[in-house]
C-alpha cells in the first residue's frame, strides 16, 4: 500500500511538472530506470524513497519561488 502510495506521488509530480522519467530518475537518485522500475512493482529502499521526497519537496519549493519571482518583476 505505501509503495502504491509512492509510486502515485511519483506519477502525478511528473505529471505536475512535465518531467520524462529518465530525466527524473536521473537527477532524483542518478538511476534513469528508476520509474521504470517502480512501474513495473520495484519497491525502492526507505532512504531511496527519502531522497525522491527531499528531491521533489526542493524541486516545488524551486519552482514556486521563481513563480513569486515572475509575479513580482
Amino acid at each position: 500500500m505505501i509503495s502504491s502510495q509512492f509510486r502515485e506521488q511519483v506519477e502525478a509530480f511528473l505529471a505536475a511538472h512535465d518531467f520524462k522519467p529518465t530525466e527524473f530518475g536521473r537527477q532524483a537518485v542518478g538511476d534513469p530506470s528508476f520509474v521504470l522500475g517502480l512501474r513495473r512493482g520495484r519497491s525502492p529502499t526507505l532512504a531511496t524513497a527519502d531522497k525522491v521526497l527531499a528531491f521533489m519537496a526542493e524541486f516545488e519549493a524551486t519552482e514556486r519561488k521563481r513563480h513569486r519571482q515572475r509575479r513580482s518583476a
